[in-house]
Parts: C-alpha cells; sequence; structure tokens
C-alpha cells in the first residue's frame, strides 16, 4: 500500500545518496533541489519538516563525520587536504567549524580523538538518517545464506590509532 509521503521518501533519499558521493562538490539548495526535483522552496520545507534539520546543517554534518573519519584513520591526509577533499573552501574555515561541532581543532581530533564528543556532534545526523530507515520487518524481508567456513584473525588495538601498526600480537614482544 503506498501512503501520499512515499514520493518524498523517495526524493529525500536520492538526495541523500547525491550529498554521500558529491561531498566536494557544490551542495547548495539549487543543486539539491535540482535533484529532488523540487522547487528550492518547496525543498526546503519538506527537506526541513523530514529531517528536522536545515539542508545546509545537514551537509555540514555529514561533512563533519566525513572529515573526523579521515583525520583518525588516515594518518598521511593533512588537515588542508582533509578540508578539500570535503568541500571546504578555506582551511581555517573547516577548523571553526570542526571545532565548533566536537569542540576540538582537526590537528588535535587526529592525535587524540575524542570519540564520545565527536558522537554526541553527529546526533542530529543519526536521527536524521534513521527516519529513512525501515523500522518494521516481516519474514518476507529475512533472507537466510549460507556461506563457506572462512578463517577469521582479529588483533585487538586500544589507544591512539596512529599508533595501530606497532600493535603486536598477544606475547610478541613481551619479555618474560
Amino acid at each position: 500500500m503506498t501512503t501520499p509521503l512515499d514520493p518524498y521518501h523517495t526524493r529525500m533519499k536520492r538526495v541523500l545518496n547525491y550529498i554521500d558521493r558529491h561531498l566536494e562538490d557544490d551542495l547548495g539548495l539549487d543543486t539539491l533541489s535540482a535533484v529532488a526535483a523540487l522547487s528550492k522552496y518547496h525543498f526546503h520545507r519538506q527537506f526541513r519538516g523530514y529531517f528536522g534539520l536545515s539542508v545546509h546543517r545537514y551537509v555540514q554534518l555529514v561533512r563533519m563525520k566525513r572529515a573526523g573519519q579521515v583525520l583518525a584513520f588516515k594518518y598521511e591526509a593533512s588537515v588542508t587536504e582533509t578540508a578539500l577533499d570535503v568541500g571546504y573552501d578555506a582551511p581555517d574555515t573547516f577548523a571553526r567549524a570542526f571545532r565548533k561541532s566536537f569542540g576540538q581543532l582537526p590537528s588535535a581530533f587526529r592525535d587524540t580523538p575524542d570519540w564520545e564528543v565527536w558522537f554526541a556532534g553527529l546526533w542530529p545526523l543519526t536521527n536524521a538518517r534513521s527516519k529513512l530507515m525501515k523500522t518494521a520487518y516481516s519474514l518476507a524481508d529475512v533472507n537466510i545464506i549460507d556461506v563457506p567456513k572462512t578463517p577469521v584473525a582479529v588483533l585487538q588495538h586500544r589507544g591512539n590509532p596512529a599508533l595501530v601498526a606497532e600493535t603486536t600480537s598477544p606475547g610478541e614482544g613481551l619479555s618474560v
């Protein structure tokens, strides 16, 4: 059964996918309303009503999320490269926005990320994205797939992500 909101659901999903794939591009109201095939005024009202965030704030949070991931796990990327990769024209603008969102400068976050504050700062984004997620499931939605046994090795690392390459297996490098 379709509801009157189904066309908007599809359009908003298309816009979020576009944002995720084009973070370094212009993600202004004109561009995103064209992706949704709505007038920019109607699109902006619908987006805010659907997600509880303005389009600008949503895009900023997606960029901040990507930047945090890059800073914490891609050690070779500089703050300037990260800023440009997520769509900021100037590193100082990016640094101010990052600090406002997470209470840490990007360079400090790279050295010692405060994940608790990071996740809390991204809560509006998480909440907005959850509105497109399916919440009711039926047995027809479940697929059971048999896969061959696959051996998996795990090595736990705690601490600064920059030191992950120095992690050793239990007992290795230890003197008794």
